[in-house]
């Protein structure tokens, strides 16, 4: 592995992750192109299926499904190449869901409350469904829900505000690790990991955090907004 060629992968990734917030995606893909060709010609095939996925998952969550589709299937392509299959079929399975509506699959995979709403278009009734069931499980069903276009989240700083809101419960664990409560720390680690594979970037800020970092700039240097509203959400629950 060539350390130069990796490093400037990683940068095309960062700075392509930050175009892409601002709304310039031809650039975005362009760089993306470009940093998954340079893992290839060091040999880093996670890297290459790994950041390709990302790239697929935050189109997801910017409304973008349709953009979304091929970047999932390619990651589940290279995924499966290399023998991760679990992860190919996520990726996989997130691209089937693109624009597919509220398919009988689709419906007949949900939990039976969340059918349930569903089935009667009750709102109230899907929300408080979800808030019921464990993070994880919780924020992949509404990202299907809204890949397949069944539900909208909202944009701007509202989708901020709803992904504080969706992530409390993990955001309040993590503030608890970081006064010394360990009892979550498996869990929420497995949690972090499986939100970094689908292009959440928390996982190093809340590792900082834990290791008794408190420099609001230093930790969401490089995070999109989402990301740093999370990472500030956990801060301001550390100085309550």
């Amino acid at each position: 592995m060539q350390p130069d060629d990796k490093a400037e992968a990683d940068a095309l990734i960062n700075r392509g992750r930050a175009l892409l917030e601002e709304g310039d995606l031809p650039t975005a893909t362009r760089l993306l192109n470009q940093a998954v060709q340079l893992y290839w010609k060091i040999g880093d095939y996670y890297a290459a299926a790994a950041q390709t996925g990302n790239y697929g998952w935050a189109l997801r969550r910017r409304g973008r499904p349709d953009l979304a589709r091929p970047y999932l299937e390619q990651a589940a392509t290279i995924f499966s190449e290399i023998g991760l299959t679990e992860f190919a079929e996520r990726h996989r399975f997130a691209a089937e869901d693109a624009h597919a509506g509220l398919s009988s699959e689709l419906l007949q995979s949900m939990p039976p409350a969340v059918r349930g709403a569903l089935e009667r278009s009750d709102l109230s009734g899907l929300q408080f469904a979800l808030d019921a069931l464990p993070l994880a499980e919780r924020e992949l069903l509404v990202e299907r829900l809204v890949a397949a276009g069944v539900i909208q989240t909202a944009g701007g700083n509202d989708e901020a505000t709803e992904a504080v809101r969706q992530f409390t419960p993990l955001l309040e664990g993590i503030a608890a690790v970081a006064r010394g409560d360990e009892t979550d720390r498996a869990e929420i680690e497995a949690t972090l990991e499986d939100l970094e594979r689908k292009g959440w970037h928390l996982r190093r800020s809340v590792e900082r955090i834990w290791s008794g970092e408190r420099n609001r700039d230093l930790l969401v240097q490089d995070l999109d907004p989402l990301d740093r509203a999370l990472v500030e959400q956990i801060l301001a629950l550390l100085k309550a």
